[in-house]
């Protein structure tokens, strides 16, 4: 079977060699591309539904914040009103009004990306609400109600200035206004959902077909009619074989994980390792 095409998504990763800076690396949101519409949009639909009813209440999660309502409200109108607007149609939705996550559900299976609600509190701005069906291991129950620098508390570099800065970053977003960054990751093994880590793996995998190169472009989207900060999660991967087509993207790939402390080679897990290091240089040098 073909490998598949090396994405377009590949160019957006920051791959600059050395610690990440204290800096949030976003870029401004072209409002037309505020969601992705790619090959992999209505099969990550389809499995987040799943999800949804299978896994309930590891998936979504919310906090009794009597604002959150109103906030999934507006979150609901401006993502049908976008879908309309690019989609040409929105898929028909029925929930319980009762239910204030229901509605949030409701508005994550119209899309492909993990919604999070940010709420300001008195402490700086917590995650209200989400639904989050594609988290690299960790689980949105141990972190609902939170306040960010505790959400990111395990993220090399993210506590202390960084999480001030994204505070007030987030208290100066206008209604109406985003930005987007990406991250990317790597894991050997290939499943969306992954809110632990997996035991039953025989590792280390092999490289490269043992390894996949995934990456999220988030979004913060400040909401129009209330105070909340929606925080979008497109989820997108691809088997690390796919480098061999851009060895330029394999050897910055590389020069990135040598400029990391050891902190970060932590964080970033058992799947960045001597051997995909060794394969990454092997491609950049035409090997």
């Amino acid at each position: 079977m073909a490998e598949p095409v090396a994405p377009g998504w590949l160019d957006e990763l920051d791959l600059h060699v050395g610690p990440p800076d204290a800096a949030m690396g976003t870029r401004s949101l072209d409002p037309d591309r505020w969601f992705l519409v790619d090959d992999g949009w209505e099969a990550q639909r389809v499995e987040a539904a799943r999800l949804v009813a299978d896994e309930r209440d590891e998936v979504l999660v919310g906090t009794d914040d009597p604002s959150l309502r109103a906030a999934v409200e507006d979150l609901h109108h401006v993502v049908t009103a976008w879908l309309g607007k690019s989609r040409g149609s929105v898929p028909p939705v029925v929930t319980d009004p009762r239910d204030v996550l229901e509605g949030l559900a409701a508005t994550r299976l119209l899309v492909a990306d993990d919604l999070c609600l940010l709420l300001p509190g008195p402490d700086g701005w917590v995650l209200a609400a989400g639904c989050v069906c594609f988290p690299s291991y960790w689980r949105p129950v141990d972190r609902i109600g939170g306040p960010l620098d505790g959400v990111h508390a395990v993220v090399p570099g993210y506590p202390g200035t960084l999480a001030g800065r994204v505070d007030a970053f987030l208290g100066r977003l206008r209604p109406g206004q985003g930005v987007w960054r990406r991250n990317w990751l790597v894991h050997d093994v290939a499943d969306l959902h992954l809110p632990r880590w997996v035991e039953d793996v025989d590792r280390p995998t092999p490289v490269p077909e043992g390894r996949w190169l995934r990456s999220e472009r988030q979004t913060l989207v400040r909401l129009p009619s209330t105070d909340a900060v929606v925080f979008t999660i497109r989820t997108q991967q691809v088997p690390m074989g796919v480098l061999r087509a851009r060895p330029d993207v394999a050897g910055a790939l590389a020069g990135a994980i040598r400029g990391w402390s050891p902190e970060q080679r932590a964080y970033k897990g058992a799947a960045v390792d001597e051997p995909l290091l060794a394969w990454l240089e092997e491609v950049a040098a035409g090997r």
